[in-house]
């Protein structure tokens, strides 16, 4: 991110500055919507995202750590509550293509590329550019754009709070069948 990473908030400027973070908290809300729960389940049987349920008062964890190649590696752990029907485990690593941008990759190889920026608050936000499914065997990155998905774009945010603790939101919304995946959240550097 280069000069901007200096206007992050310093809680969020933490997160990504170790070689290794854990972060738990609670999730406010999980959102799903109710007519692409089917596809969010078989989504993530296959993928490992999005998170198949929604609920409420979720615990989570967090750990991410940077590879010696640069590569960061996400596991992220919704626990099940009587609002939430067991726990929820996905996978990813984030790369980084240069301008800004990042490529974050799940099982299969399927991924979104998103670019980053900091708000004038201090808050790092990650906007969905584009989905990507990697061709392994042909070397290839296919590119496609988020309204021919059934979850559409999206947008994450990071907004620090203290030296500890920042809020996290995440929504996708399609420009047919409007908002489709979502969660805001409270994390907690450990």
């Amino acid at each position: 991110m280069g000069e901007d990473f200096r206007n992050l908030h310093a809680v969020v400027r933490k997160h990504y500055s170790e070689p290794t973070v854990d972060v738990t908290g609670v999730m406010d809300r999980v959102h799903v919507k109710k007519a692409i729960r089917p596809l969010a389940l078989l989504s993530y049987m296959l993928f490992g995202a999005p998170v198949p349920h929604g609920g409420e008062d979720i615990e989570f964890a967090v750990h991410s750590r940077v590879d010696e190649s640069g590569t960061m590696h996400w596991r992220r752990t919704f626990f099940g509550n009587a609002s939430f029907p067991g726990d929820v485990t996905f996978a990813s690593h984030m790369v980084f293509l240069g301008d800004h941008r990042i490529m974050e990759t799940t099982r299969f190889g399927l991924g979104v590329e998103e670019c980053l920026s900091v708000d004038d608050a201090g808050r790092l936000v990650y906007d969905v550019q584009k989905f990507t499914i990697r061709v392994p065997f042909l070397g290839l990155i296919v590119s496609v754009p988020t309204w021919l998905t059934p979850f559409g774009g999206g947008r994450t945010t990071e907004t620090g709070e203290n030296e500890h603790s920042f809020r996290v939101e995440f929504e996708m919304t399609h420009p047919v069948f409007g908002r489709t995946v979502g969660y805001t959240g409270r994390c907690r550097m450990s």
